[in-house]
């Protein structure tokens, strides 16, 4: 069974993190108030406007109830507020922590994506998390780690709300053009040297047209905006968390070829004719496929065939 951790029961080693990652202030009390459908109601990812829980807040013990996975959400910990989930995942990575440990944010004052590129997102609008996998894994099979994620998110959008979610390589996930989340990877060194994966996961959820910034890279949109109607976020957290686990027991098995053809199926890039930077040099050519271990395959302009992976290469817009 999953264990659920608030900010209320953190491991006493943890509360140190945890205070440097979030502003001083009271701790918030338990929540009580269980999201309650409308008998009406056919799709549990749908959430009713009047639910008792008026947020729509992440509970932990709510998302770990009967949550079918073997990893992922060992632990899952909520946090009202911090700089970012990435930031307390590296201070995590240094801790005896599960594997599988989960930690979201309902609000990030410094998120972030590939890049350097920020993250903005309303309080409880969002699912913002990170994941921490102890994995070992060949240099060039991390760019897999990046697409099992974007896979797990689009086929879970496209599972649970009927959506046509896409993944524009290698990491943003898409609705009609429009940007709706992304994955952001990262290793840390933890204890005894052990290597750690940091998975940041952001995903706009119930976002109206007027919480989003003036300027953004890609045009955006919010699952909400797509569905015509508030997602609930708890059931969507624990489908997610159990599509990634379906998934990471694939990557972890070997059975690469499963992912790469089921990222084959989703990505719009296969096909466009782009711009990459890789390593401080530009490549323009058509996107021809995706390699077994991840990268982008692309024929350049000179006729070579070129493999770009995705921890080096930024599609240049």
């Amino acid at each position: 069974m999953p264990k659920a951790i608030t900010e209320n029961n953190l491991p006493n080693t943890l509360h140190k993190l945890h205070g440097t990652t979030s502003p001083q202030r009271e701790l918030p009390g338990r929540i009580s108030e269980s999201v309650v459908m409308v008998k009406h109601r056919t799709n549990p990812y749908l959430q009713d406007t009047h639910t008792l829980n008026s947020h729509n807040r992440l509970i932990a013990e709510e998302i770990t109830r009967e949550l079918k996975t073997k990893i992922i959400g060992s632990n899952v910990i909520i946090l009202e507020q911090a700089t970012s989930t990435m930031d307390t995942a590296k201070k995590f990575a240094h801790t005896s922590f599960k594997n599988g440990t989960v930690i979201f944010a309902e609000e990030q004052t410094k998120g972030r994506g590939r890049s350097g590129h920020s993250w903005s997102c309303p309080k409880y609008k969002g699912l913002l998390f990170t994941l921490l996998l102890k994995h070992n894994m060949q240099p060039d099979h991390l760019c897999l780690l990046t697409g099992t994620m974007a896979v797990s998110i689009t086929e879970t959008i496209r599972e649970t709300l009927q959506l046509a979610a896409e993944i524009k390589w290698p990491n943003d996930i898409l609705i009609g053009g429009k940007k709706v989340g992304g994955v952001l990877v990262e290793f840390e060194k933890g204890i005894k040297k052990q290597s750690t994966f940091l998975i940041g996961i952001g995903i706009n959820v119930n976002f109206t047209e007027d919480d989003f910034p003036g300027q953004t890279r890609l045009p955006v949109t919010s699952l909400a905006i797509e569905n015509k109607a508030p997602i609930n976020r708890i059931s969507l957290a624990k489908a997610l968390l159990q599509d990634i686990d379906k998934w990471y027991s694939i990557l972890k098995n070997e059975h690469y070829r499963y992912i790469t053809d089921r990222w084959r199926e989703f990505c719009i890039t296969i096909g466009e004719k782009l711009t990459i930077t890789d390593c401080g040099k530009e490549y323009t050519g058509k996107v021809i496929d995706i390699s077994n271990n991840g990268g982008l395959m692309m024929k350049l302009e000179n006729g070579e065939i070129k493999i770009l992976r995705g921890e080096h290469a930024t599609i240049k817009y």
